[in-house]
């Protein structure tokens, strides 16, 4: 009986383990399948000082009406998630250079 018991709050507790893992799992990917919050309208030129774009596969900094980038760092878009190639397709608007900066950060971590 005590072993039955001991296997049974093994099972119980593993179960609930895994359970858990899971749901942290499918959370991260919810998270992941939301698009990317706070991207500007590529039509709104005057509000954003640069846009993240896609230039040949790579992320690049543009600054407003210009078809050459200002930057373009070595992280190949392809690689990134869904949600963020299309968003980088049509274009992230960014107010200001700390902004700027912080979203660089999070597409090369």
């Amino acid at each position: 009986m005590k072993k039955f018991f001991g296997l049974t709050t093994i099972s119980v507790a593993g179960t609930m383990l895994f359970t858990g893992l899971l749901l942290s799992l499918a959370g991260e990917n919810f998270a992941a399948q939301n698009p990317v919050s706070g991207i500007a309208q590529e039509e709104s030129y005057g509000e954003c000082q640069y846009w993240l774009r896609d230039y040949n596969g790579y992320l690049a900094v543009f600054t407003p009406g210009q078809e050459e980038p200002e930057m373009v760092f070595q992280v190949f878009t392809r690689n990134l998630p869904q949600y963020d190639r299309q968003a980088l397709q049509d274009g992230i608007g960014i107010r200001n250079y700390e902004e700027l900066v912080a979203r660089i950060e999070d597409f090369i971590s």
